[in-house]
């Protein structure tokens, strides 16, 4: 949900904040859901929690967690690493979340996803949002239309995995304090989670750290009551009714309150991943570094800047407030630079450059889009699977500028699994065509020859030597690579 400036400028449509990806649906949801839906709160007779136990604990890893160091070789500068720490050991992930043990994680997945066992959110979360396209308007018929979408449109099948709605979905609390859900979801939260977890996606939902949601405060919404003060029971409802994320936008309310809400999270017992919007607007914003909040130890995923919109210099303002930020990234714990605005204005170019940065920084990809309409071209750039795969690799490193060759040309690199392995962007922001090198020193690749393919073209392109040359790269347009040394890692010590 966005917050001041632009609701204000641009009414309910204006974009969101984003959502995530979590570990598991319960084999509990059926019963307890079914149960829940005959009730007009949703609550259950007895507050049992859904789910996994939950593990008190600390970090279950960084982006020190499995990198190129675990595979022997050397990185450049700020991309090296130490030897990785056992984060799938562990039980619970960086923010002290609750997350399934193992094989609670196996048994209880409904997408089928297999992440780093013990640690919630492992890689980037995949999804949708319903704010971009929808705003206010969302429904229970809405919310079951895009996930039969996401799954009829390969979505689901590409990773996409939450069906998150935001603002609006609340009709207030009753007389005992809990939350209602509006006559826009007339079966109710608990059998709206029960049809998208048949459909092998998870659900998730939106609260604020305030009095007022933002489209109270900002849009009028009357009903859209926050969860301050409400922060154990509004967690309990949630885990109740089925709910596998919770988006938590600080929408005006108090940042000291978004600790409050992840104790009361991962008190419920249930795997709910945690995405967190910590800004008020462009003039107080929260990201790493700059925010007193430990954010890596609250929640595992947080806003870095302001909202995005359909605009290129919104994407790259986005992009740019992001690209020092990737020491705070790694399994369970990632910097999120909003929503995907692929397939809502923007060019082809534009739109793969859009994806390839999210992918190549590590961020979440929550589409924003109405999958239900989008175009042949919009699907092929939102599951394309060797895109995908960046963005999800296992070490969870988020990628960052290793070379700028010229004025708005940009290289990108992000170490993959794999030894002597890297995820190349050549992003030109120029308002021409350029031809654009990549050279095998700055991704700390070893000299000698090394096969690269293009991962939008599906090619494998042959070997070349210490460098490649992309010979034209389109205005606001990109080239993805992968890079792979033929040179073998150098001895352990």
């Amino acid at each position: 949900m966005k917050t001041s400036k632009r609701k204000t400028r641009r009414g309910l449509h204006a974009g969101c904040a984003m959502a995530g990806l979590v570990l598991g649906c319960n084999s509990s949801d059926a019963t307890s859901s079914s149960q829940l839906s005959a009730s007009p709160n949703g609550q259950l007779p007895s507050a049992g929690a859904a789910g996994a136990t939950s593990t008190p604990g600390g970090a279950a890893g960084s982006n020190a967690t499995a990198v190129g160091a675990a595979n022997g070789e050397a990185l450049p500068g700020s991309l090296a690493v130490q030897p990785s720490t056992q984060a799938g050991a562990a039980a619970t992930d960086a923010g002290g979340m609750s997350s399934a043990t193992p094989d609670a994680a196996a048994n209880n997945d409904a997408g089928g996803v297999t992440p780093v066992p013990g640690i919630l959110a492992a890689t980037p979360p995949m999804g949708w949002n319903s704010w971009n396209t929808f705003g206010c308007n969302v429904s229970e018929q809405l919310i079951k239309s895009m996930a039969d979408a996401m799954v009829a449109r390969g979505m689901q099948a590409a990773g996409y995995q939450y069906v998150n709605i935001d603002d609006c979905w609340m009709n207030g609390r009753d007389g005992n304090g809990k939350l209602q859900w509006s006559a826009n979801f007339p079966a109710g939260m608990p059998a709206l989670a029960n049809y998208i977890h048949s459909k092998g996606l998870k659900i998730g939902i939106y609260e604020v750290p305030a009095n007022r949601t933002c489209a109270s405060t900002y849009g009028g919404y009357t009903p859209g009551v926050g969860s301050l003060g409400h922060e154990a029971d509004d967690a309990r409802t949630f885990a109740e009714w089925g709910i596998d994320y919770l988006k938590y936008d600080l929408c005006q309310g108090q940042r000291s309150s978004f600790a409050v809400m992840r104790d009361a999270l991962r008190a419920t017992g249930r795997p709910i991943l945690y995405s967190i919007n910590p800004g008020n607007g462009q003039n107080d914003l929260c990201p790493p570094g700059s925010c007193a909040l430990d954010l890596p130890n609250i929640a595992n995923i947080w806003r870095i800047g302001f909202d995005i919109d359909t605009q290129w210099t919104s994407w790259l303002r986005l992009i740019d407030e992001n690209a020092n930020l990737y020491a705070s990234a790694g399994p369970g714990h990632f910097n999120d630079p909003d929503m995907l605005e692929v397939g809502r204005g923007g060019t082809a170019d534009e739109d793969r450059s859009h994806f390839s940065l999210w992918a190549i920084m590590a961020a979440p990809l929550l589409a924003g889009n109405d999958p239900r309409n989008m175009s042949a071209a919009t699907q092929t750039i939102l599951t394309n699977p060797e895109v995908i795969a960046v963005d999800q690799d296992a070490l969870g490193i988020q990628g960052r500028v290793v070379a700028t060759p010229a004025a708005n040309l940009q290289v990108w690199s992000k170490p993959l699994s794999g030894t002597n392995t890297r995820a190349v962007v050549l992003f030109n922001r120029s308002a021409g065509a350029a031809a654009m090198t990549v050279q095998w020193a700055a991704l700390g690749l070893p000299t000698g020859t090394a096969a690269v393919r293009d991962l939008w073209s599906h090619a494998d392109l042959g070997s070349f030597t210490d460098s490649y040359t992309a010979p034209s790269v389109a205005s606001h347009g990109v080239v993805m690579l992968k890079i792979t040394s033929a040179a073998p890692a150098p001895a352990a010590p």
